[in-house]
């Protein structure tokens, strides 16, 4: 999308056409219209990024961009929206990202419908392809967006619906006491108690899911 580490760091943004760093993001997003030439495959063939036109062109042809024109893009937290958003980009830490597909897995088992190319990562695999599909996609980001946002090389990014996040994060509480460690629940509690939801999880210790499947342990 609009590259900028700024709507990860709590800032709102309002972008049109004239922000956007990379064209492809604005493609993907639906504010310029997608040529024959980017389908083609052929620039990305001549960038190096492929062997050959006809892998530069199956990649292009399965990047997944909104099919609506559009004027501009907000990005800002999810607590500053009046009115729903359409999508939720977190970027975060693998642990971080296990838990929340782990969230997603409770209410809808297996994600099966990851795709990843490292390009096009917040535009296309966070925003477009989750806007399009009504699924939610995981990226290992792209060298564009680690250049012009700076993310930390342990970070990756997900996308999905808004409407799914609500449940994600129910399915992030229900899974703390079967999956969380002893250390991250103390931690969690003591969060929990700091925004006094007490009444609405209860953290139990010293059990997990896999309790007694480990050999030696």
């Amino acid at each position: 999308m609009y590259y900028d580490k700024k709507w990860h760091e709590g800032k709102k943004i309002k972008a049109k056409l004239e922000n956007f760093a990379c064209l492809s993001a604005a493609k993907a997003v639906g504010l310029l219209e997608v040529t024959a030439i980017d389908v083609s495959g052929k620039r990305r063939m001549d960038i190096g990024t492929y062997k050959n036109l006809c892998i530069g062109r199956s990649v292009s042809k399965d990047m997944v961009y909104c099919e609506h024109e559009i004027y501009g893009v907000n990005i800002m937290p999810l607590e500053e929206y009046g009115e729903e958003p359409d999508v939720v980009i977190i970027v975060t830490e693998p642990f971080n990202m296990m838990r929340i597909v782990q969230g997603h897995a409770y209410h809808n088992g297996q994600v099966k419908n990851i795709k990843l190319a490292g390009m096009q990562a917040i535009c296309q695999e966070c925003t477009s392809y989750p806007f399009e599909t009504n699924d939610i996609n995981i990226s290992l980001l792209c060298a564009g967006t680690r250049l012009l946002a700076q993310w930390e090389e342990s970070e990756l990014g997900i996308g999905m619906p808004f409407h799914k996040f609500s449940e994600i994060v129910d399915g992030i509480e229900k899974t703390i006491n079967p999956i969380e460690r002893n250390k991250n629940k103390r931690i969690i509690e003591e969060k929990i108690k700091e925004n006094k939801l007490e009444d609405q999880v209860e953290i139990i210790y010293n059990k997990n899911y896999d309790d007694g499947l480990y050999k030696g342990i």
